[in-house]
């Protein structure tokens, strides 16, 4: 797959898709002699000093996203918020404790969470379903190339299919640890029948990560071309299989700092667990907490009694939060698709070196990368007064991020604050 170090919501093969590039390219893979303009993408900038790596495209996608996310204060696809620390709700007067469960109004204490659209608490948990799973690649179109990758594992009775991910083996002697984020292969497509899943993805986005890394062409080149898709050598031939969903056992930790009476660890906090519960619009993220107990065989928590007979001083929370477009088959792992091209675009717009791609597609990079507060020789100056404040810059990828963000649609995160 196209993959990098730096963690992205956007796939790098979507974003390749949404710029018009070709699959097989972007990922490195060529099926006959490459022309000039379809030169195989590497994957480091170090390879090639000419034109732009994948590595550098992540970076600019989690550029795009980050800043986007700052100003929306909400994720663009949920993910797992860890260890956020607040100040728990005081009495006015500083001599005071409050040693109720509960708010004058008989409702649980609030805090506001850091990032909006909440949907759960809880941590990412990832359980492996099968690992070395067989790669099966076909032909479908007759073209001679072998483009689909499908899997099948056996699931559970009643298995969601967006909580199933693909990620390469750690067999693979450039897979450290299983599972991880970097060797996530995406985007994938699920189906579960019964106890059987079957997941389908693009042949190049298996390559092997060892011939990615190539510094010096082979000798009988002078320059490296790729791998050769008809090669099944070149090839993962198995996978592993993960389920990666919400654990709602972590929500809640409360910290008091200790009296002198407690006998407390000197430097340590009194904690206890519990949970939380979205109060009023989940879009917000305004969280009421208590304390409690996690059984088990109910799957859900018992509340409990403040274990210091007062509120605590500091609340740190665990959370599932982020935009979730109900319309999509899976909402929680396929970015709202206005978003992604808002964050391609934005994306392109801050490559700093040339691709190496069909006139067509450097045109189209080009057009986004333009900067409009700079009067060309036909068309003038072509940014409003508006755009000109944009603060992410005023390139035209730049400027279409600023309006969405600063727009009626994204303008519902403002009201959680920083």
């Amino acid at each position: 797959m196209a993959r990098a170090e730096a963690k992205t919501k956007l796939s790098l093969d979507r974003w390749a898709s949404l710029l018009g590039i070709n699959p097989m390219h972007f990922n490195g893979v060529y099926v006959r002699s490459p022309s000039v303009c379809e030169q195989p993408w590497l994957q480091f900038p170090y390879q090639t000093a000419d034109r732009i790596s994948r590595e550098e495209v992540a970076i600019a996608i989690a550029h795009a996203e980050a800043m986007c996310e700052r100003f929306l204060r909400y994720r663009l696809l949920p993910t797992w918020e860890t260890d956020e620390w607040h100040e728990s709700i005081r009495p006015n007067l500083p001599e005071l404790h409050n040693v109720s469960l509960t708010d004058l109004r008989g409702y649980s204490p609030t805090v506001q969470a850091k990032h909006g659209q909440f949907i759960s608490g809880g941590i990412r948990a990832a359980t492996l379903i099968e690992a070395g799973t067989t790669v099966a690649y076909t032909d479908p179109d007759g073209d001679s190339y072998s483009e689909v990758a499908t899997v099948s594992v056996t699931v559970d009775s009643g298995q969601s299919g967006c909580e199933l991910r693909v990620y390469f083996p750690v067999s693979n002697t450039m897979v450290a640890t299983g599972g991880e984020d970097q060797w996530e292969i995406k985007p994938i497509s699920v189906s579960v029948s019964g106890t059987t899943a079957t997941i389908t993805f693009r042949r190049e986005q298996a390559v092997l990560p060892q011939l990615q890394v190539d510094l010096v062409p082979p000798a009988d080149d002078s320059h490296i071309r790729g791998v050769d898709g008809t090669d099944d050598t070149k090839f993962l031939d198995e996978v592993d299989v993960y389920r990666v969903y919400n654990d709602p056992q972590t929500q809640a930790t409360f910290l008091w700092e200790p009296f002198e009476a407690d006998n407390a660890s000197p430097g340590s906090y009194i904690t206890q667990a519990g949970f939380l519960m979205v109060r009023d619009d989940p879009r917000l993220s305004r969280v009421g907490y208590r304390p409690g107990t996690w059984t088990a065989s109910t799957s859900a928590f018992v509340s409990a009694e403040w274990s210091r007979q007062r509120s605590p001083d500091i609340v740190r929370l665990w959370y599932y939060a982020g935009l979730r477009n109900k319309d999509l088959d899976c909402p929680v792992v396929t970015m709202d698709p206005d978003w992604e091209r808002v964050i391609a675009y934005f994306a392109a717009a801050l490559l700093d070196r040339p691709i190496c791609e069909c006139n067509n597609v450097q045109a189209w990079v080009a057009h986004w990368q333009r900067d409009l507060a700079i009067a060309g020789e036909e068309e003038g100056l072509s940014i409003s007064p508006a755009d000109l404040d944009s603060q992410f810059g005023t390139r035209r990828g730049a400027v279409a991020a600023w309006r969405r963000v600063t727009g009626e649609d994204g303008a519902v995160g403002h009201g959680v604050s920083p």
